[in-house]
This record gives C-alpha cells, structure tokens and sequence, in this order.
C-alpha cells in the first residue's frame, strides 16, 4: 500500500474504527487464575488441556512430564509447556506462550510442532498442537480488533500503539518497514530485531514494497545484503512484500532467486499484496487473487505464506455487497491453499471498511468476524 496514501487517511481513519488507525497487540504477561481457573497436573506424563472458566486454565507438569501444550476457553488464563514444566516455553508438539484476556490469546513462542493455542473469542479449548494464528487485521484498534476476533495484526512498525489492557486483540507482529537510515544499515536492523525478541515477538516482517518508489524503495542487491541481519535465533523471518504488479513480481522474484543461491539467508515465510483494481477482479470466485497466490507459490519453494495486504480499490468495489462476496469467495479460496498460513485484511478503502464510524461491525466486519481466527 502506498504510505503517502496511508499517511493522507490517517486523519479520516480517525473517524472510523472506534476512533483512529492505531494499533495493539495482545499484552504478553502471564495472568493468574481467575473465577472457575482450574489447574491439572501430570506426574510423570504429559500434559492436557484444562478448561476454565472466567479465569481460564493453567497447565503444568510434574516427575518430569512434557507438557504437550494448552488451551483456555476462557479469558485470564495463562498457558505454559516445556520439559519438565517450564512455564512459558514451549514443550515438543505444543504451543507456549504468556497472558490471555478474556477469551484468551496468548503470544509465546511455538514449539517443535506446536502453536499458539487460545481461542480469541473464548470458543471451546484447542489442541495447541494444530491451532495456529490465522486471520489478522492491517493496524485496527483494540476495539475493534477484539469485535473483529482476530489472533494478530501489524501496524507497519516495529512498536504497539495501542495493546489491549485486558490481553485481547491479537498477537502483534513488528516490521521492518525500510526507513532510509534507521533502517536500512545492518547494525540498525539487527538490534531492532534482538529487541524484538526481547520483548517476546514471536515473528518480524521485512520490507514493505521496495519495489514502489513510494515505499521503501530499495533495490534488490541492497535488500539481499542487508538481509542477514535479520537473521537473529528466536523469531520467524518474513520476506519484504511487494505490489501485485509486474514491477513487483520481477522484484520479488529476484529476491527469491537471491535466497536460493544464498545458503546464509533466510526467510521462514513469505509475505505477499494483492488488490483488485479493474472492474470484475474482485468476484465472488477470488480467481485473480487465487492466480496471484499460485504465483506466489511457484517461486517460494515450500515456504509459507502469509497475505499481509489485500482488498479491493478503484472499480473493484462497486459496492459493498461485492466486496462481501468476494472476502467469503477468497477465504474458501485459500482453504484449497493449505501454504497459505495468515491473512490481514486492508480495511482502509471505500466499501472495504470492517467498522463503521461509531465502531460497530459492517455487513463485511461481520462476515470477517465469523471466520475462524485461528487454523
């Protein structure tokens, strides 16, 4: 998305959305046991999921047990794994991770096949070893990323602006927009991602569209060798994200081509934008994005995918009753993609709004909120 657009809107964004454009993420601190809490313990073994009440679970191991993982149906509850019940590291085959309001997220790190476990909407308890951060908001408020039942969300930097007091609203992802300066020099990078981990981020995001002159605008080679900077033990690597356009695609592609002759590089997933601009592209069947999403999965080797922008501009929503079919028609799109791993919605465009300027859900808000936050 062109930041010079971003920056213009932001003062209209502070009309929608419960007040404005800022963001926030899921808090991050382990809480105690509220009402109905309940704690079980393995001796020996492995360790379940306990359900809780308003106060949620917690779960640990004793006599050397591992602990598998766990889930809170209710908010408050803290969730801890790890061999030998370390709280707040993931175990093998489980998800870790502190705090959870009410409904519950919790933003730990995942094991050896394990994920972030807590429901965001305070749905019944998930196995923490398949349920993973799925559906994801561009820089929404607390509120209205809470109604939205999200279970992450960035706001194109490397800090929160607004967390939810209570713990709700999702994980919070920073980026590394690509700020000439600031951060475009490896020891600026590489400092900002170590602080990243120190504040218990479990993933970064890379450049936003250096192919657009308006963006961060870095070539290639500069991109490529400034990327091992990013290469910090702790947290997932994604890729820079470029326009959909033919510009883009040549970037992008170059940019793989240079990890894959680069065994010191490293992108754990990759980062993608697609908007539909011509009249017809965003139709109830996605087929232009579903297009894009095969591109994409042709030059990124077995890599997941992660849709950090997309939407619908100019003649692609003629009215939001369109743009609601094709948000229903590309979600069942990408259940055909199991690659594809989280989406965030761009909702910052005319008929593409997720709430109205009093805060409450539209037609298309409400659709989004009903798809399931976590896969």
């Amino acid at each position: 998305m062109n930041q010079v657009h971003f920056e213009r809107i932001l003062v209209a964004c502070a009309s929608i959305a419960l007040g404005g454009c800022s963001s926030s993420s899921a808090g991050g601190d382990s809480s105690p046991l509220g009402t109905g809490g309940v704690s079980w313990q393995a001796t020996g073994g492995v360790q379940n999921v306990a359900p809780g009440g308003s106060g949620g679970a917690f779960n640990a191991s004793s006599g050397g047990g591992a602990v598998n993982g766990g889930a809170s149906s209710g908010g408050f509850g803290a969730v801890s794994g790890g061999t030998g019940g370390a709280t707040g590291v993931a175990g093998v085959g489980g998800g870790g991770g502190n705090g959870g309001g009410p409904g519950g997220v919790t933003d730990g790190a995942a094991g050896t096949g394990g994920a972030i476990s807590n429901d965001n909407a305070g749905a019944a308890a998930t196995d923490a070893g398949s349920a993973r951060p799925y559906k994801g908001v561009a820089n929404s408020p607390c509120a209205a990323r809470t109604a939205l039942n999200v279970s992450w969300y960035y706001n194109w930097g490397q800090t929160e602006t607004e967390p939810c007091s209570d713990g709700r609203g999702g994980e919070f992802v920073p980026m590394i927009w690509g700020h000439a300066g600031a951060e475009q020099t490896g020891s600026s990078i590489r400092t900002a991602v170590q602080g990243m981990i120190a504040h218990g981020y479990a993933n970064v995001l890379g450049f936003n569209e250096p192919d657009n002159s308006s963006q961060s605008n870095i070539p290639v080679s500069t991109a490529l060798s400034l990327w091992p900077s990013f290469d910090v033990a702790g947290i997932r690597i994604g890729s820079p994200a470029t326009s959909a356009n033919s510009n883009g695609q040549t970037w992008f592609k170059n940019f793989m081509s240079g990890l894959g002759n680069d065994s010191s590089l490293r992108a754990d997933f990759v980062a993608i934008h697609w908007y539909g601009w011509n009249a017809g592209s965003c139709d109830a069947s996605a087929s232009e994005l579903e297009s894009y999403v095969r591109w994409a999965e042709g030059i990124t080797g077995d890599r997941p995918i992660w849709i950090t922008e997309w939407g619908c501009l100019n003649q692609s929503a003629p009215d939001a009753n369109t743009v609601v079919k094709f948000f229903q028609g590309a979600v069942a799109m990408f259940a055909k993609h199991p690659r594809i791993e989280r989406y965030a919605w761009y909702p910052w465009a005319t008929n593409c709004e997720l709430n109205d300027q009093s805060g409450a859900l539209t037609a298309l808000g409400t659709a989004y909120a009903a798809e399931p936050a976590f896969r």
